[in-house]
């Protein structure tokens, strides 16, 4: 082939690839502007039909290089207020919010079909009252829509949806469980259109705090999580089939399924973490212990596996069960470099909770073990009930009570002496009916030494030598 051959057909090709990309970004910058119209009307009546709260923007554009390659439709400073009894307050605003729009029906079809949407700096404020109404029932039902037939409606078959850089927070007075998740990123993909569909997630999230009760439980705590859930829109049903958390360090392993109920929810929800590190275990824990673990070396193999499952109807008092499995093989405990660490420390405990009743707790015991040199402990012990427990228990101990409260780093104590006991106890605690557990063994204290915040002085010299029958 010859060199001037060559050059006409690499002059072709160029130009032949010029009028192409000439023409696709012709198409790229002309389809919003030929359809804008339509696309913005159909967005209103969508709205007007669909959604049983107010809603409102600043602007209104269209583009393909929003979030290329889709054609998106972004409504800026979007506010939409929640339902019933929270019409007046902002359930969503949103510095971003786009639809992603299948240009196919733009040309095809009489309706627009929506199938993306993208979430950016969104604030979403979820609230539930004493009476379990919620503020996110903005979305009308099949039978509230006045034209449910009419095929000309923008169609809402979402593939995808897109959270960037968002703040969540929940706050349920019915089960008073309040949450914050701070810097939100989720992803998650599935046929949305479908009334039974998985959807595939992925979430990031930067802070979360938990507060039960007014007791926070998880503080400024790092997620990154993998979920498959299956949906089912009809029920209002969420099966949680295989997701992987990392909670700061800790990764578990959360299945289960979450219903809507009329006046509450129901739950079956499973969490475990198989051969964890404890330390990794701690990094998941409430902020007091924060400190406390920056300062202590920790070791040792650990399992959980806890349960939530049951109705939860406040109106009614139900609530479901919990149980909480702990065990922990081999650990070793020292704080703040101690000379004397705890080693050998072994725990296997089985707690249950019916209908969250603390009157109802079991709390099996059945190994708490461990070693500071030569010195030991060894107990187990089995109690139902709180304020009047049923108690069987078992302790064996020679330990020096100043190494192993050091070793531990149990704040705001100090207690010396050399503790040696072996007790069995078993029966009814009720102070008000005089009812005290069968109990034999002896206990033995030498040079004890307590001092507590409740007194400014310590209690010295302490000595006991008994026997109890």
């Amino acid at each position: 082939m010859s060199t001037n051959k060559a050059k006409t057909i690499l002059l072709k090709t160029a130009k032949y690839l010029g009028i192409t990309f000439v023409v696709i970004l012709g198409l790229l910058f002309l389809t919003p502007i030929v359809f804008a119209d339509k696309i913005k009307e159909q967005i209103k009546k969508t709205a007007n039909e669909k959604l049983s709260a107010e809603l409102n923007y600043s602007d209104v554009s269209i583009s393909f290089f929003h979030h290329f390659p889709s054609l998106t439709l972004t409504l800026s400073d979007l506010h939409l207020n929640g339902s019933a009894p929270y019409k007046d307050e902002k359930f969503l605003t949103a510095k971003e919010v786009s639809f992603g729009i299948n240009v196919a029906s733009l040309v095809f079809s009489k309706e627009v079909k929506i199938d993306q949407i993208y979430l950016s700096d969104a604030f979403i404020n979820v609230k539930v009252n004493a009476k379990g109404e919620a503020n996110y029932n903005v979305y009308k039902s099949s039978s509230q829509e006045q034209n449910p037939k009419d095929s000309t409606e923008t169609a809402l078959k979402l593939e995808r949806i897109e959270i960037l850089n968002s703040k969540i927070i929940y706050d349920d007075l019915s089960t008073k469980v309040h949450f914050d998740a701070f810097g939100f990123n989720y992803l998650g993909k599935g046929d949305l259109n479908k009334a039974v569909f998985d959807l595939y997630s992925k979430a990031k999230i930067e802070k979360l705090n938990i507060v039960y009760e007014n007791e926070p439980y998880l503080m400024n705590k790092k997620i990154d999580a993998d979920l498959i859930t299956k949906v089912n829109v009809n029920s209002l049903s969420f099966f949680f089939q295989q997701n992987n958390l990392k909670i700061n360090q800790l990764l578990v392993d959360f299945k289960g399924k979450f219903n809507f109920l009329k006046d509450g929810y129901n739950m079956d929800f499973v969490i475990k973490s198989d051969n964890s590190d404890l330390h990794d275990v701690f990094t998941a824990f409430p902020p007091k212990y924060i400190t406390w673990l920056s300062k202590t070396e920790l070791k040792g193999n650990t399992n959980l596996f806890f349960t939530l499952k049951g109705d939860y109807i406040a109106s009614k008092n139900i609530a479901p069960d919990l149980n909480l499995d702990v065990k922990i093989d081999s650990g070793f405990v020292n704080y703040n470099k101690s000379s004397f660490p705890v080693s050998n420390l072994n725990l296997e405990i089985k707690t249950t909770v019916p209908s969250l009743n603390p009157e109802l707790a079991i709390v099996d015991a059945k190994n708490l073990s461990l070693n500071i040199n030569k010195d030991y402990l060894k107990s187990k012990f089995y109690v139902k009930g709180v304020n009047t427990p049923d108690i069987n228990g078992e302790f064996k101990a020679k330990i020096d009570l100043e190494k192993l409260i050091t070793a531990l780093g149990i704040p705001n104590i100090v207690l010396k002496g050399i503790l040696a006991g072996d007790i069995k106890t078993n029966g009814k605690f009720d102070l008000k009916n005089k009812l005290f557990p069968v109990t034999n063994g002896i206990v033995d204290l030498e040079n004890g030494y307590l001092k507590t915040p409740y007194y400014p002085n310590p209690i010295t010299n302490i000595t006991i030598k008994s026997k109890i029958e």
